[in-house]
């Protein structure tokens, strides 16, 4: 009798692992609707200090490899839908069994949104697995748009790693950076294309009669002096936060996401503003 209970709790352990994911439902925010196509879980730390699932549905194919690499989980998320041109997203935090919040990115990128954490919940969760629904029990409003949806989830829990910190001067992410804005300083092409952000990169190069224009056109966005006082890398790519002035000699502070290409660090984006 023992052996046969043994057999059957390995049957359904199999039986659980080998769920068929699901994301599936309905969300309609003012005259914004989607029905989810693809999903994925992960966890992160709550402000208890404990583990916070968070199950995002999205209308779009999520880049999964993406997201593993990426620094910042949701702006991997809304990198993706920059890169299609369209999509919407939403993020059930699952802060009970039966309570929930929602928060997201709709409309093709239009609409930022949290509607809170009052929202209605049936959730479990096994060993790397969870599952469950998030409704509003009645539909809602925000300022003049309504709302409600109805979403459910049966998704493994992926487990993304953390990135590490940058000490002062961003390690070799950072001085590849306070390199380029020395490069674009000086108007030296060879020691800054490289770097560069692509699309600011000309192809062919600028004549050497055009080079000054051409890097000051491009110091616009970038800091004229630059500190880097720390930050975040994983793998191959790197958020530094960094301080100084830009072309007007205002104070600034921002962050910059890098990549490494080859042997190449690349400017992704500069986020700057200006220092109180």
């Amino acid at each position: 009798m023992k052996s046969t209970v043994v057999l059957m709790a390995l049957a359904f352990g199999a039986f659980s692992s080998f769920a068929a994911d699901v994301a599936k439902g309905t969300f309609h925010f003012g005259s914004i609707k989607f029905e989810p196509v693809d999903g994925i879980a992960y966890q992160v730390e709550g402000q208890d200090h404990k583990p916070l699932t968070i199950v995002v549905l999205s209308d779009f194919k999520i880049d999964r490899q993406g997201v593993m690499d990426a620094i910042n989980t949701e702006s991997a998320l809304i990198g993706q839908i920059d890169d299609n041109q369209k999509g919407s997203f939403v993020m059930v935090r699952l802060t009970a069994p039966n309570r929930c919040g929602l928060s997201g990115l709709v409309g093709n990128g239009a609409k930022q949104i949290d509607l809170g954490d009052s929202f209605a919940a049936k959730s479990s969760q096994g060993v790397g697995r969870v599952a469950g629904e998030c409704s509003t029990t009645t539909p809602g409003k925000m300022f003049e748009d309504a709302y409600d949806f109805h979403l459910t989830f049966d998704q493994p829990l992926m487990v993304i790693a953390k990135p590490a910190p940058l000490p002062p001067g961003g390690a070799e992410p950072g001085k590849a950076y306070a390199a380029l804005v020395k490069a674009i300083q000086a108007a030296d092409w060879n020691a800054a294309y490289q770097h560069l952000r692509a699309d600011e990169v000309r192809s062919p190069k600028p004549k050497a009669s055009e080079m000054k224009e051409y890097f000051h056109d491009v110091g616009l966005n970038y800091p004229k002096t630059v500190t880097v006082t720390g930050g975040l890398i994983k793998g191959d790519r790197a958020h530094l936060d960094i301080k100084g002035t830009n072309y007007e000699d205002k104070k600034i502070r921002g962050v910059v996401v890098i990549r490494k290409f080859a042997d190449n660090w690349r400017v992704l984006e500069n986020d700057f503003f200006f220092e109180q």
